[in-house]
């Protein structure tokens, strides 16, 4: 899960914690805070051998404070939604640097209708073009609808489509970067603690215009708190170098004319990272002191199978006293950004892994697409404070 929360100043402390992997499953924490009466939260991405586990209920999470197991239902323990916390956008970036014959916009423009709307289902879409200026170009910003359908009066690729090159070149770098600062603004312009980003660029052809060193480039994505994914489209851009954009996820389509496979690769990825996510809250019992805390989450395969992976820290349950409800909404302090993930697993059209053949060359539909892995030892970074919002 990415994740950047808005610097706090707490009374209240959540050390540094640690997760345990048994089973294949991950429990990596994104925030976690503590405040009076007894209120604690935890923000956890969950996943098993790589892949983000959906759909877990209350009685897969267990608490421990000091060792000891507490009650869900006295402890009151929830799972609160977690956009009541964290504010999602994504900006996909279109290059339009390439003449295209009226088929290829055509197919260009059919696969990125469906696309914007799953996007926005769950989160707001910022709609970019770019050629071979420094900034991007915007098109259209589209609202958040969970019941989102292609509309026939939707004329924004029509836009994208007539969109008229100011540079012949192509500034793919500086697009990164420039579209990467929009979307920071858009994140900050909701105001939430928990920030997540994701920043979609589909490139048509490499870097030409050179006004950013590919250097430079990897370092700011590399820092970067956003995901990053990536398709080139066409043999010019899948020849360069260009997998480091993707740095959650790489996909290549061998024409505009067959887009939409590989753009649905990148819908089920983002999908992955987004549904992975659990708020989890309760009242703790705790009336003085620093307590261990443990947060355990159990999985059950088809055949009934359990697997186990938890997250440790501590919190100061100085002050704690009657009056919590687990239901109020949790003041986040700052985490650190996780480290950056390389690997990517390849997945096929229909989002399963691609066993790798040895001495197997790569088509040019082909896909290598990933949601980021956790990292095995994600602290929580700032000594907290709370920084909330009405």
């Amino acid at each position: 899960m990415r994740g950047t929360i808005a610097a706090a100043a707490l009374s209240l402390f959540v050390g540094s914690g640690c997760s345990l992997v048994t089973g294949g499953v991950r429990v990596e924490p994104v925030a976690v805070t503590s405040q009076k009466p007894g209120n604690v939260a935890l923000f956890v991405a969950v996943s098993q051998h790589g892949n983000g586990v959906l759909g877990l209920q209350k009685r897969d999470f267990k608490v421990f404070e000091n060792g000891n197991p507490l009650d869900n239902e006295q402890i009151g323990l929830t799972l609160l939604p977690t956009t009541e916390s964290a504010s999602s956008h994504a900006t996909l970036l279109v290059d339009m640097s390439k003449t295209l014959k009226p088929s290829e916009r055509k197919s260009l423009s059919d696969a990125l209708r469906p696309f914007i709307v799953r996007l926005r289902q769950r989160e707001a879409v910022s709609l970019y073009a770019f050629d071979g200026s420094e900034k991007v170009h915007l098109v259209q910003e589209y609202s958040r609808d969970a019941r989102a359908e292609p509309e026939e009066k939707d004329t924004s690729m029509d836009r994208l489509l007539s969109f008229s090159r100011k540079d012949a070149s192509t500034s793919l770098y500086s697009a990164v970067i420039d579209g990467a600062k929009k979307l920071d603004a858009s994140l900050a312009a909701e105001g939430r603690p928990i920030q997540n980003g994701t920043l979609i660029v589909v490139a048509l052809n490499p870097d030409s215009a050179g006004r950013v060193e590919e250097s430079k480039l990897r370092d700011f994505i590399d820092d970067s708190p956003h995901h990053y994914f990536l398709m080139t489209v066409g043999t010019t851009a899948s020849a360069a170098n260009l997998s480091f954009i993707g740095k959650n996820g790489e996909t290549r389509a061998g024409s505009a004319m067959t887009m939409s496979a590989p753009l649905n690769d990148v819908a089920n990825a983002i999908d992955d990272d987004y549904f992975r996510n659990y708020l989890v809250a309760y009242c703790s019992p705790a009336r003085a002191g620093t307590r261990d805390l443990r947060l355990q989450v159990t999985t059950h395969d088809a055949q009934g199978k359990e697997s186990v992976g938890s997250y440790s820290t501590q919190f100061d349950a100085t002050g704690f006293g009657p009056g919590c409800s687990s239901e109020a909404l949790p003041h986040f302090a700052r985490a650190l950004p996780k480290e950056p993930e390389k690997e990517h697993k390849a997945l096929a059209s229909s989002g399963k892994p691609v066993p790798k053949v040895a001495g197997a060359a790569a088509t040019p539909d082909s896909q290598k697409l990933s949601s980021a892995k956790p990292s095995a030892d994600a602290p929580i970074a700032e000594p907290p404070s709370g920084l909330g919002y009405e």
